[in-house]
């Protein structure tokens, strides 16, 4: 059943009075250093965001790296230092802001050393990943929405309250194609419109975004991969035309440990996502991305 079939959505969530446990071990003394780099395939090597945990009872706001970090990523048979960028004190740069592009098949690694810890990270670039082709298609008039915003639930009885309004959407599916590099990895596409519904619960009958393994794509005649995804724009009546937007294609590639952080980034069961980094928290990976942007009009 494609998206065009579906003429009522009927979406559901269920609020239920849940006794949650609070965690009362205090955090080990000093602080956890935690770093975010993602390294671009056929890409200089971007600046790299280095903090450090704090006490629950401190301010939330985030703490920079010790005085005395040092930061340098290898890369193959070169290595680029870092330094402390002078605007943010929590992003590091490449001395050589012309450092020269990270080549598939590079394996590189990331060593910081601060004064009273280290964090060591490492990988293998994938193949770059290029759109070859991006189709969009939507139905000449939107389709009814259901929305439940509520469900109540008595404790000492069967009967459900339920609150729930009607709205109108325009259904836009999106078809992706790339090339097939036998690369035994992951890709995760994203459709990012300017205008979409706020709640997230429609995502999860339609297909704005998806993380799987790349050799599960739909392969063409011309030997080529294929990805189809459908994103909601919103109308107030059932005679509205399609609003004009703007749309977001983003494919990216990565390896195993990329897939277990993308996919744990939204996990209800944890704290955090899952780390590839020896020493700290955090994520270091090597990439390619590939995005264009689209206007849309009716």
């Amino acid at each position: 059943m494609t998206a065009f079939d579906r003429h009522i959505l009927v979406l559901i969530l269920v609020v239920i009075p849940l006794t949650a446990g609070c965690d009362t071990a205090s955090p080990p003394a000093g602080s956890t250093m935690v770093v975010e780099a993602w390294l671009n395939t056929a890409s200089p090597l971007p600046s790299i965001r280095v903090s450090s945990t704090r006490a629950l009872s401190d301010a939330l706001t985030p703490e920079p790296a010790q005085p005395g970090t040092r930061l340098e990523v290898a890369l193959e048979d070169r290595t680029v230092a870092y330094e402390r960028s002078p605007e943010d004190p929590l992003w590091f740069r490449p001395i050589d802001p012309e450092n020269a592009p990270a080549a598939a098949g590079d394996r590189f690694d990331l060593r910081i050393d601060a004064p009273e810890t280290s964090i060591r990270a490492s990988g293998v670039m994938p193949p770059e990943v290029t759109l070859r082709n991006v189709d969009i298609s939507a139905p000449a008039l939107p389709i009814s929405a259901v929305l439940i915003d509520s469900l109540s639930v008595g404790l000492d009885s069967l009967n459900l309250a339920v609150n729930a309004s009607t709205g109108y959407i325009y259904p836009v599916q999106v078809s992706l194609t790339w090339d097939d590099d036998a690369f035994d990895g992951w890709i995760e596409t994203r459709l990012q419109p300017d205008d979409a519904f706020s709640s997230s619960l429609i995502d999860f009958f339609l297909l704005p975004s998806q993380v799987f393994r790349e050799s599960s794509a739909r392969v063409l005649e011309d030997g080529s991969l294929q990805w189809e995804g459908v994103y909601a724009v919103p109308v107030v009546s059932p005679q509205s035309p399609l609003p004009d937007h703007s749309l977001r294609v983003v494919i990216r590639r990565g390896d195993d440990r990329f897939a277990r952080f993308v996919t744990s980034r939204d996990a209800p069961n944890r704290r955090e996502p899952v780390t590839n980094v020896s020493g700290g928290l955090g994520f270091v990976g090597g990439v390619s991305t590939d995005s264009i942007r689209i206007d849309i009009s009716q």
